[in-house]
């Protein structure tokens, strides 16, 4: 019974929430004004998607946001990984990479404008931009996470470092990458978000920005469940690429003669 209970606890509040909610709009004009309620928003998400409007939106901002969660990611972990190869450059790079991110994204949309334009490159631009320091980061410090006493012995050992960063760095870092994946899925669909807020006529960005100028609220929250079912589309994307974690590190990490030994 307790299991059962836990399993539903969670529709059951979504239920209750929706239920009160309807209950004041129906009741408070101006709560309805403010918030709409659940039967105008399933109205407006009915239309919209029978329309094609909501449908075609969903596919560009989801062709924007995974086009530069893709860019974002590899640049970032490429980078990540150069730095720990290249104690210099980390130590050049560093300071710059840490005001970078304390920088809002939103601050570098006139520079991407005047780069990229205004057209579609300039949302993957901004979604690119969005995740390419969280995964920098992410790869750096699995990178700097290696136990130094191991990294000692490989040296005395003799190997090089790009052999300890094959064999070794790449394996333990690569749970920190896939970290980085998940917290950038929400980072590229910000970039998309604002590339769109700032200047777009198509994306769920647009829909709900020009609901809202309209004062639709229930349009806008329309537009944010198309966003949220693009978030969770990407997460099942993360997801499965971490299922895939072994044999990543085995299609980078082992080389062809121990391959061959594995399979005979």
């Amino acid at each position: 019974m307790k299991k059962i209970l836990y399993i539903i606890s969670p529709f059951l509040l979504f239920i209750i929430i929706l239920t009160v909610w309807q209950v004041f709009a129906s009741q408070f004009p101006r709560f309805n004004f403010l918030f709409g309620s659940p039967s105008e928003i399933w109205a407006s998400l009915l239309q919209n998607t029978a329309s094609g409007l909501l449908v075609s939106d969903f596919f560009i901002t989801g062709f924007e946001a995974l086009t530069g969660f893709v860019f974002g990611v590899i640049f970032g972990t490429t980078a990540g990984f150069i730095l720990w190869y290249s104690p210099f450059v980390a130590r050049v790079f560093r300071p710059y990479i840490v005001i970078l991110g304390a920088i809002p994204i939103f601050a570098f949309a006139p520079m991407v404008i005047v780069w990229f334009g205004i057209g579609l490159s300039m949302k993957i631009a901004m979604a690119t931009l969005g995740a390419f320091l969280v995964a920098l980061t992410q790869a750096y410090e699995g990178a700097k996470s290696i136990d130094v006493e191991e990294f000692r012995l490989l040296k005395i050992f003799g190997a090089t470092r790009f052999q300890i960063f094959q064999k070794v760095i790449f394996p333990s870092s690569l749970s920190w990458v896939l970290a980085s994946m998940k917290l950038n899925v929400g980072f590229a669909l910000l970039g998309a978000f604002i590339g769109e807020f700032i200047s777009s006529n198509q994306g769920l960005g647009h829909f709900m920005i020009r609901s809202g100028s309209l004062y639709d609220i229930p349009s806008v929250f329309a537009g944010g469940v198309y966003l949220v079912l693009l978030a969770l589309l990407f997460n099942l994307i993360v997801v499965f690429v971490e299922k895939k974690k072994i044999k990543i590190i085995e299609f980078f990490s082992v080389g062809r003669e121990t391959k061959r030994a594995l399979k005979n």
